[in-house]
């Protein structure tokens, strides 16, 4: 294989000093599609590092907004992290049943419930927050720490800028 990380040998060939990207060059050009593969990527490595804790990877993050953000109402989690009703009452629904959050009366809102973590979820998600450092580390190998940094700047920014309502945008 070539020494260059960005191309591989062609299929078939038994001439591994014949090379090409490893994606169509007019592919590598479109910020969706490096965006898609690279989401892909780090989603599949998280999946994996995550499989011995049975944790799927939404729901640690949302085990993570809720050990970091204090409780919340199931809507304020949804709004947030921008996921829909169905999906969240699922999601919840699944970490109450295995004993990491509990819906709680919101004291402010007697109609309304709260969710918290449980001893159990606070446990998990931290032993989850240390396997993803360390498959974040896997999946950014090749970036070192000041370019990390520049990436997670520049992707804020834009993932800021697409949950804008399109009035909003420029």
């Amino acid at each position: 294989m070539s020494a260059d990380p960005t191309t591989l040998p062609t299929p078939g060939s038994a001439d591994t000093a014949t090379a090409r990207p490893p994606f169509p060059p007019a592919l590598m050009e479109r910020v969706g599609f490096i965006l898609g593969m690279v989401k892909g990527g780090g989603e599949a490595i998280c999946m994996r590092a995550l499989a011995p804790l049975q944790l799927p990877v939404k729901q640690y993050g949302l085990l993570t907004v809720l050990a970091t953000e204090g409780p919340l109402s199931q809507q304020e989690l949804a709004e947030w992290v921008r996921t829909d009703r169905t999906t969240m009452v699922a999601q919840i629904d699944s970490m109450e049943e295995r004993g990491w959050v509990r819906r709680e009366r919101n004291p402010g809102d007697r109609r309304a419930y709260l969710l918290k973590l449980t001893p159990s979820g606070k446990r998990i998600q931290a032993r989850a927050a240390q396997i993803m450092d360390r498959a974040e580390d896997d999946w950014l190998g090749s970036l070192n720490e000041r370019e990390r940094r520049q990436l997670l700047s520049l992707l804020s920014k834009v993932a800021v800028d697409v949950g804008r309502p399109m009035s909003d945008h420029r």
